[in-house]
C-alpha cells in the first residue's frame, strides 16, 4: 500500500512540474531531469516490487468473492 502511495506522489511531482513549465518552450535540463525524468523512472522501478501487482489467479479469486486464508496465505 505504501509503495503505491510513493508511486502516486512521484507521478504527481512529475505532472506538477510539467504543468508549471507548460508555457516555457525551452525546458532547463538541470531541473527537467530531477523533477520530470527521475520521478517517472523511480515510479517504473517501484512497479517491479514483488507482490505489488496480484497474480491472475488472485484476481480471479477476488472477482468471485474469495480471498487468501490469513493463516496459510493460500487461496481459499
Amino acid at each position: 500500500m505504501y509503495t503505491l502511495c510513493v508511486i502516486v506522489i512521484l507521478l504527481l511531482i512529475r505532472e506538477i512540474y510539467l504543468t508549471a513549465t507548460l508555457t516555457n518552450s525551452r525546458q532547463n535540463e538541470a531541473s527537467w531531469y530531477p523533477l520530470a525524468a527521475l520521478p517517472e523512472l523511480l515510479a517504473v522501478l517501484l512497479f517491479a516490487v514483488p507482490g505489488l501487482i496480484p497474480e491472475k489467479s488472485e484476481l480471479a479469486a477476488y472477482a468471485h468473492g474469495h480471498g487468501k486464508n490469513a493463516e496459510t496465505a493460500e487461496m481459499i
